[in-house]
């Protein structure tokens, strides 16, 4: 069933804060016009309808292109396409493209507005949309969150969160630096219309930062990265690491 999706803050259809949503992400039964079927199937991804120049919602850098699908074509899916990588476990991608429309190329980096493409109806489409999904740790989840900026694409991995009693005297630049967030960002995660209006005895949420450790990690490297001791961070993920504070393996999300 079609909607309309209001007050999207991250659009990757240019001159937009709204689109007609024409396929919701999850499970669906639709008709195909080609075929003159139904189908059943996951969806992967919301398709949009409203806007026809597709630009990057965040910053990001361009991993996959493909361009070569005329028309309608069961054997290509995605048609022509674009995959973004935004955080090291965060990628976008951009289906149905208009053939020859892709203004990047692997390997670019593009910045929040840049031109990638136009609206097409390549691949498994039975009419122009642009098929937009949100991968998250190789699993997808609801573009939705990251379409109305509940989610950042570009955010550090915020899995939990601590309440800040605001002091008197604080500003939301000083406590966002304090605690290595960026203030725009803690701004939004609040509420607050306006970053310079924070007041005594306000209670403001404050994201806990998690990195995922990767090969040549040590948790003293760690720890000097992001300004604190390694007895401090071993202290925070001993239910993770374990006894042995030099321990550290390959994959293991630490909060900081």
């Amino acid at each position: 069933m079609s909607y309309k999706l209001k007050n999207i803050k991250y659009n990757p259809l240019k001159g937009y804060d709204y689109s007609n949503v024409s396929s919701r992400f999850g499970s669906r039964t639709f008709y195909n016009d080609v075929t003159k079927k139904y189908e059943k199937g996951f969806h992967n991804g919301i398709d949009l309808t409203t806007g026809t120049i597709v630009i990057a919602p965040e910053d990001g850098e361009v991993t996959e292109v493909y361009n070569g699908v005329s028309g309608y074509s069961e054997k290509q899916s995605r048609g022509n396409y674009i995959v973004l990588k935004h955080k090291k476990d965060i990628y976008t991608v951009y289906y149905h493209l208009k053939k020859n429309s892709i203004r990047v190329s692997k390997g670019d980096r593009v910045e929040r507005g840049a031109l990638l493409a136009e609206v097409g109806a390549t691949g498994h489409a039975t009419g122009p949309h642009l098929h937009y999904g949100v991968k998250v740790n190789t699993k997808w989840v609801n573009p939705e969150d990251y379409l109305l900026g509940k989610k950042r694409l570009t955010a550090e991995n915020f899995e939990d969160h601590i309440i800040y009693t605001v002091k008197q005297g604080d500003t939301l630049i000083e406590i966002a630096a304090k605690y290595g967030i960026d203030y725009k960002l803690l701004a939004e995660i609040n509420g607050i219309d306006n970053p310079d209006l924070i007041y005594a005895g306000d209670k403001i949420k404050l994201p806990l930062k998690t990195i995922i450790v990767e090969k040549g990690d040590t948790l003293s490297g760690i720890a000097k990265k992001y300004n604190t001791t390694w007895q401090k961070l071993y202290e925070k993920n001993k239910d993770v690491i374990g006894d042995d504070p030099n321990l550290i393996k390959v994959g293991m999300v630490l909060k900081i």
